[in-house]
């Protein structure tokens, strides 16, 4: 009998090792998505030959992905940004061990036309810049070497490609990740419309059970058949399993899309919702069928949720009725673009929770992929739409591109819980072409009608699970017509009244228009805002002066409105944060101000409102909290000045202190309660306190306070400067200059203030506007020149003696300059003013300084100009600047005056 001698010890180290070899063999076979957003070149230019293999880059810029062109020549003063075609390359390694896989670009986003190269080969081209893709580079690579990817991207207008226009920036470029993704012959199908392959559907669910149905689509590359197991495997939000199951099939040979289904029930679900954003882990294997080694594996997320839109009473979710309430979000960021890495995008969605939210209308275009992930995760409930802007074209290709981009945007987000809503064509009867023009007309809107049909027929198709809605402007008839209310499941109106025109009461009133004239339809408030400079501020405020309160205004009235009717299924802010609109005027040229954060996304008044509304647990929020450095005349009997605070607050009542000392307590209604807070100069410490069962909630700021004294010579409060906005009731807060600049008043004997004239005002073809919304060329300020007093005759300062340096800022705000015509404006079109031969001497102190000033002539309308002069005050005489017109009216947009001496 033959002895046998175990060494225990080299047996470990052979299955060890085997194991090492077989998990090795394992691990080959799975997917591998790996990011090559590092050591690109770019040029920021069409060059022929770009993609040639030797094409010598080594001048061209090295720049990392994410990556944008337009980042800083699209919020500058040149009019316009560039719209053209750019190159970017670059190298990239792929060992020998990759020759068995099948090797694919992958890229998140692209704007908007990208042809891809490598190796100075065609690969092919993807148009639309709001929606992944994907092509198979498997045959052109070159192993245990360099190979070359070069991408053109166009960023030109196309008229077949939407959006055709809108009120917002075309950033051009790969602003979004870049990936490499490998994987065996047998895998999962990533070629259609560039999703993963499985879809998941939930088309059973209730608190006591859930019906998972999932659809995966195989290819097999290879020239066998093969019989493989189809693995399920469902885990719970702690990683534990939940259920699993096998499904044994045979894989045809060079076979694609192959449908596998399954249905998998779970008992006593853990559900999805708002407050409760569960999410349970779905993971789909291809296993070989003898060794089990899994071949490629998919990941996705699931939640078990209902919903229901109804017309009378709103939303439902889980058989709970709740308010969609949020947001509206473009993809842009202060001085980046649209080019922002994951951890803003995450941060952007976080901000609609902490403020209580639970609704994100992402528009108007697919975004990142971090969105909906980060959606899913924090239980916001989205609408997801394509880039159907403003206008269509009467074109087959151009339809052709929109039901395209329909079926990327289904099918790559198929998976989310919190998608509920797919959308389409954002307020596209806006400025239909051909008005002039009646039977051409009525053949654009009936083409409209007819390619909005076909939309909603390719939507409901590529995913009947789901609602869908077209977003219209204020203009009901116009969209009732052209049967726009009545082909989608959802009306979205995106109204404005009180900004745009009309007033807060129409808003009302346009609620109930559409529930007498479309009972059956559920409705959304896709759109509604007013825009808001943080640093402006007025105690009048009025529309279209930018400032912070009127903004609050406007929030807290449509916000009663659209709680207080149940028949409103929800409402989304224009917008989460201000974003970049390159033909914007406005008080910050280039820049639409309707976030209720700002582009760094600094919290405005608006946000705190929302807060103090949307949370269940005590929220007490000072207002105005951004205005740090405040300023105003001292009363005639003190050396404070009195001005107006509030706080935002869900508790019953609030106190307010100053510099520790009690204000008094003040009842909450309507979220909010307000003080008259008698300011000292300099450093004063507000704090808001609320007790509630015993717990205090409370919000401190801090305001540097620069009084300026009732008498200017004074001796308890000694001068020391004053900056004043003429022809305005704003106050403009410069923090990076560290001074405010606060409203005109009549002159007042031993104080300021102005002789004659009157503001200027803006004429529009349905009122006027507080200042003008023009870019002021030279400034970063604008607001500075956007007012100014009409006709003055002088400006007194009863400063006492000495060294004082007085700066006089102008810009003529009548002008013949073209602008472009801005489509937001909806109806409230600027009417051209007389332009007149403005000329006028300037004087201070009986000494001529400017000698026929004519501002058009010298230097050009809509330009900054500051003119700065030292001066002497003595024997009491004060500063008397005076305006002697030669021809037209004098000007002045805003004064300084600060004492060196």
């Amino acid at each position: 009998m033959m002895k046998i001698t175990i060494n225990y010890k080299k047996l470990h180290l052979l299955l060890l090792f085997t194991g090492i070899i077989l998990n090795a063999m394992a691990q080959e076979h799975k997917r591998v998505r790996q990011s090559i957003n590092e050591d690109w070149k770019f040029f920021p230019n069409h060059i022929e030959q770009a993609y040639s293999e030797n094409f010598n880059d080594s001048t061209w810029q090295a720049i990392t992905l994410p990556h944008t062109w337009n980042k800083l020549d699209a919020i500058d003063e040149v009019k316009g940004y560039d719209r053209k075609v750019c190159w970017y390359r670059k190298t990239i390694y792929i060992s020998k061990e990759k020759e068995k896989q099948h090797s694919y670009l992958f890229f998140e986003g692209v704007n908007q036309i990208a042809e891809v190269y490598v190796n100075g080969q065609y690969v092919g081209k993807h148009q639309g810049g709001y929606t992944q893709f994907n092509f198979e580079i498997t045959s052109l690579i070159r192993y245990n070497h360099k190979n070359t990817i070069a991408i053109k991207v166009d960023n030109r207008h196309n008229a077949d490609i939407p959006p055709l226009s809108a009120d917002y920036t075309f950033w051009g470029g790969i602003y979004r990740d870049v990936y490499m993704v490998y994987t065996n012959d047998l895998h999962f199908d990533n070629s259609h419309y560039a999703s993963t392959g499985v879809y998941i559907t939930t088309p059973d669910v209730s608190k006591d059970k859930a019906t998972i149905k999932i659809r995966s689509l195989i290819t097999n590359e290879s020239s066998t058949i093969n019989k493989v197991n189809i693995c399920y495997t469902i885990n719970n939000k702690f990683g534990e399993l939940v259920c699993t199951t096998n499904k044994k099939i045979t894989v045809g040979k060079e076979i694609h899309k192959q449908i596998i289904s399954e249905n998998i029930e779970i008992k006593t679900p853990k559900l999805w919702s708002p407050l409760n954003p569960y999410l349970y882990t779905v993971t789909v294997q291809i296993k070989d069928a003898e060794t089990s080694e899994t071949w490629d594996e998919v990941i996705q997320p699931l939640g078990l949720r209902w919903f229901t839109f109804s017309a009378e009473k709103g939303f439902f979710i889980n058989g709970e009725h709740i308010k969609l309430i949020g947001t509206n979000r473009h993809q842009d960021y202060l001085e980046i673009g649209n080019a922002l890495p994951d951890e803003m995008h995450i941060r952007d969605v976080q901000l609609v929770k902490e403020m209580g939210g639970n609704f994100l209308r992402i528009s108007h275009y697919p975004q990142d992929p971090t969105v909906l992930e980060m959606c899913d995760k924090l239980g916001i409930l989205t609408s997801v739409e394509i880039p159907i802007v403003d206008k269509i074209t009467e074109s087959q290709a151009f339809s052709d591109n929109c039901f395209h981009m329909a079926k990327e945007m289904v099918y790559q987000n198929y998976n989310h819980p919190s998608v509920i809503i797919w959308a389409y064509m954002n307020e596209v009867l806006l400025r239909p072409p051909f008005k002039q023009d009646e039977q051409r007309h009525a053949i654009y809107v009936k083409n409209v009608t007819g390619l909005a049909q076909q939309i909603e027929d390719t939507l409901r198709k590529a995913d009947p699970s789901r609602y869908t809605m077209i977003p219209n402007h204020g203009a009901f008839g116009r969209y009732k017509d052209a049967r726009l209310t009545q082909i989608p499941m959802i009306v979205g109106w995106n109204l404005y009244q009180g900004w745009y025109g009309g007033k807060f009461a129409d808003f009302d009133k346009y609620l109930d228009k559409h529930r007498a004239e479309l009972p059956t339809k559920p409705m959304i408030v896709t759109e509604y805002g007013a825009d808001v400079h943080a640093r402006l501020h007025s105690f009048e405020p009025e529309r279209f002066d930018y400032t912070v309160e009127y903004g609050n205004r406007y929030h807290e009235h449509y916000l009663k409105a659209i709680m207080e009717r149940p028949f409103i299924a929800g409402a989304a802010i224009w917008n989460l944060a201000d974003f970049y609109s390159a033909s914007r005027g406005n008080a910050r040229p280039t820049v639409n101000c309707k976030g209720i954060v700002g582009l760094d996304r600094e919290l405005k008044d608006n946000y705190l409102l929302y807060k103090a509304l949307l949370h269940q647990n005590p929220v007490v929020e000072l207002g105005q909290k951004e205005w740090k450095i405040r300023g105003g005349t001292a009363t005639e009997t003190s050396d404070k000045c009195i001005q107006r605070v509030y706080v935002y607050a869900n508790t019953k009542e609030v106190e307010l202190f100053l510099n520790g000392q009690s204000m008094g307590i003040q009842p909450v209604k309507d979220y909010k309660a307000c003080w008259n807070i008698p300011f000292v100069n300099g450093k004063n410490i507000l704090e808001a306190l609320s007790r509630v069962n015993g717990k205090s909630y409370s919000d401190k700021n801090i305001i540097d306070f620069k009084m300026i004294p009732a008498k200017l010579k004074s001796k308890s409060l000694p001068f020391t400067e004053v900056n004043i906005l003429l022809g305005s009731k704003r106050y403009f807060e410069d923090k990076l200059l560290n001074i405010v600049w606060i409203p005109e008043q009549a002159y007042v004997q031993d104080s300021w203030g102005y002789i004659g004239g009157e503001p200027y005002r803006s004429k529009t073809k349905y009122g006027s506007f507080p200042c003008a919304d023009m870019d002021i060329i030279g400034t970063d300020t604008d607001p500075i020149f956007q007012s100014q007093r009409v006709g003055l005759t002088a400006f007194k300062i009863d400063v006492p003696d000495g060294k004082y340096t007085l700066s006089l800022l102008w810009a003529e705000l009548v002008s013949d300059i073209e602008h472009e015509e801005l489509a937001y404006n909806l109806g409230d079109e600027k009417i051209q003013e007389a332009i007149s031969q403005r000329v006028f001497n300037v004087k201070i102190n009986d000494e001529i300084v400017e000698y026929q000033l004519n501002l058009t002539q010298q230097y050009g309308a809509e330009k900054a100009i500051i003119k700065k002069y030292e001066l002497n005050v003595t024997n009491g005489k004060g500063i008397r600047i005076e305006f002697e017109p030669i021809s037209g009216n004098t000007i002045l947009n805003a004064l300084r005056l600060y004492k060196a001496l």
